[in-house]
This record gives C-alpha cells, sequence and structure tokens, in this order.
C-alpha cells in the first residue's frame, strides 16, 4: 500500500480506542457515531491486516502489533498536531484531549483551577484523568498518557522531562472526637491506633510512610487499605480510624468534615509532586500551556 492510498484519520481512531479500550468510549471522545468508529477500525483492520484490538468481554486489549507501532502512531499525530497548532499559533484555537495520570486527590485539588484557566485561556482543551497503577511505573513513554503527576521517585524519570509542581508533606487525621489521636503523642500509643492506609496493591501496604516506618522497625496497627485518598475522610470521620494524608488534602479536608490532624510522632517522607512527559512533546503548544498552568495553579 502507498502512502497516498492510506487514510491517516483512521490512526486517530486507532489512538482514541487505545487511550479508552472501549468503542463507544472512543466515539464519545471524538464525538463520533459508534458506528463511525467501528466502521474504521474495519478499515485500519484491513489496510494492517491485523486484528489491533479483540475484545475481552470487558476492554478491547491490543494486539501485538498494535503494541509495536502505537508509539510510532503517537509520535506521527503528535506531528501533524505540532504542524496545526504552530501553523495557527495560539492555544485558545487548539482542539485536544489532554490524558493526565495522576491520584484521584491531586486532581480534587487542582481539577476546578485547571477548568476555569481552559476556560478562558484554552476553551478547546479537555482532559482525561486517570488512576495511578503500579503498572504505569514502566509505561512513563507509552504514548496513551502525555502527562504524569506524580512524587519524584514514584517514576522512572529517564529520558523524560520534568518539572517540580509543589512540595508538600503527611499528616494525621481523625474524627474530632477522637481524644485517642492528639498531639505529642508517643509513638508506640500512634501506632497502636487502627490505621487506613493508601495502597495501589491489594494485601500491601504499598505507600511512602509505612515503607519508611518498616525501615525504622515499627509498623501500624493497619487494618484498611485502599487507593483512594478522598474515601479516607468519610471512614475516618465515623469511626476511630485514623489515615495519613498529605497536608494540602487534610486542610481541604477539615473544612468539609468533622476532622482534627496532628504531626504523626513518627518520620513520614517528604513529598515533591513532579510533572513529566515525553521529550517529543516539548513543543506542543497545549502541552506548553498545561505546563505552565499546573505550575501556576499548584503554586
Amino acid at each position: 500500500m502507498q502512502l497516498r492510498d492510506f487514510d491517516v484519520n483512521l490512526l486517530v481512531t486507532m489512538e482514541a480506542i487505545w487511550t479508552t479500550r472501549n468503542v463507544s468510549n472512543a466515539a464519545r471522545t471524538l464525538n463520533l457515531a459508534q458506528s463511525t468508529v467501528s466502521a474504521a477500525l474495519n478499515r485500519l483492520r484491513q489496510a494492517l491486516g491485523d486484528e489491533l484490538f479483540t475484545w475481552t468481554g470487558s476492554e478491547m486489549v491490543p494486539t501485538a502489533l498494535a503494541e509495536q507501532i502505537m508509539p510510532d502512531v503517537s509520535y506521527l499525530l503528535n506531528g501533524v498536531r505540532t504542524v496545526l497548532t504552530k501553523s495557527l499559533g495560539k492555544v485558545d484555537t487548539v482542539e485536544r484531549r489532554l490524558v493526565i495520570a495522576t491520584a484521584d486527590y491531586v486532581v480534587a485539588l487542582i481539577g476546578a483551577k485547571l477548568l476555569n484557566r481552559a476556560a478562558e485561556e484554552a476553551p478547546q482543551l479537555s482532559f482525561d484523568f486517570v488512576e495511578i497503577r503500579p503498572q504505569f511505573i514502566n509505561r512513563s513513554t507509552r504514548p496513551d498518557i502525555d502527562m504524569f503527576l506524580f512524587p519524584a521517585t514514584a517514576l522512572r524519570t529517564a529520558g523524560m522531562e520534568s518539572a517540580r509542581l509543589y512540595h508538600d508533606s503527611y499528616v494525621c487525621i481523625g474524627a474530632q472526637d477522637n481524644d485517642a489521636l492528639y498531639p505529642g503523642m508517643p509513638a508506640d500509643e500512634f501506632l497502636a491506633l487502627r490505621h487506613i492506609g493508601y495502597s495501589a496493591l491489594p494485601k500491601v501496604a504499598f505507600n511512602h510512610e509505612m515503607m519508611l516506618w518498616d525501615q525504622l522497625g515499627k509498623s501500624a496497627n493497619l487494618r484498611l487499605t485502599m487507593g483512594n485518598y478522598l474515601i479516607f475522610a468519610r471512614i475516618v470521620a465515623g469511626s476511630d480510624a485514623v489515615a495519613i494524608l498529605p497536608r494540602r488534602l487534610a486542610t481541604t479536608l477539615t473544612g468539609e468534615w468533622k476532622l482534627k490532624w496532628i504531626e504523626p510522632p513518627l518520620p513520614t517522607p517528604e513529598i515533591e509532586i513532579t510533572a513529566m512527559w515525553r521529550p517529543d512533546q516539548g513543543k506542543d503548544i497545549a502541552m506548553a500551556w498545561l505546563r505552565q498552568t499546573l505550575v501556576e495553579v499548584t503554586a
């Protein structure tokens, strides 16, 4: 097949299915009918001689060929977008959907400010926030993620560009009437409290503070783990449990729930939230706007 015989728009469909892992969601992302996206996928399959994606009953799983060529597809489409945005020269005319991988609480802290700025300065931009998962650490150069917002030490950054956004630390929250949690309490008494902990993996405490405490020969009475910080406040407010949270989040939650927070009587790691992106996105107007806006709204 010659290039003149190939419809490059089919690659946009491939990118959308790759990102969403679902034909219906890809259609919504592209603002097209599902039948149109299905037809485009069939044309692409015929053109490349491969299924590209197979339906498992829950998601569209890429084939080996799709995994192999997707970085090239992304590079090609980003190049076309760069040509178009450079010719227009203004972010307020750029139409893009940017995919950002981060934790739920980071979205809660920056989401409203980001949407307000976009409405004023880049009205054609929209955002897909996706959940942090351990496997993303090994997918830092994958084309389905435009930007990572992670603690600086949580992601392998080799070959990626980065910008520091803000510095944070951990505090411990409890219900306002939980007299067992108080400033200056002994470390052993603190560890004996019923703890809720963040973990991205089941059956293991995979978080910064408890890994540090383990190195110190200390362990908390961990009774519940989950990968969603925003639920902690609801659970803690209605029980005698306590939870470690980033300070910026705890400050906002204490205004919504009947909570109090203290400095933990054990050392906790510092948090440096960093934005990371692929080098080939360096001159992308939409990405440049996103990076600068995130620096400003998190200042």
